[in-house]
């Protein structure tokens, strides 16, 4: 069983890198809720939100699966979402609304499952 400079090194200072990101990410959604009141409440969900996804792509699901890409695309969807109850009536809010739909559209279309091909080869 050969053991790679990867396995021995690399992995545990990715999660470790991982866990302080969210870590940090939690604190600051905290930080804001306190200081800005409910008006700062759709950025600190969308913070947690990112770091439960990229947490749990870390530790159960893996970064190269479809409901990965599926959970990180619902993040533009949030955060365009977020924007636009906020008041923000920004185009790059409208284009995080419909980009991250278009996203998880495509890849809930194109990626297989159950073993069949992906709907864009049947």
């Amino acid at each position: 069983m050969s053991d790679s400079l990867y396995d021995r090194y690399g992995r545990p200072a990715v999660v470790g890198f991982v866990l302080v990101l969210a870590g940090l990410s939690v604190a600051s959604a905290y930080l804001r809720v306190s200081s800005a009141g409910l008006a700062a409440a759709g950025d600190a969900v969308v913070s947690l939100y990112i770091a439960a996804v990229v947490v749990w792509g870390t530790f159960r699901e893996g970064y190269d699966t479809a409901r990965f890409r599926i959970a990180l695309y619902g993040v533009l969807v949030l955060w365009g979402s977020a924007d636009l109850i906020a008041g923000a009536e920004a185009p790059l809010a409208y284009l995080f609304l419909v980009g991250g739909s278009l996203l998880i559209a495509w890849e809930s279309y194109s990626s297989p499952r159950d073993g069949r091909k992906p709907a864009s080869e049947r």
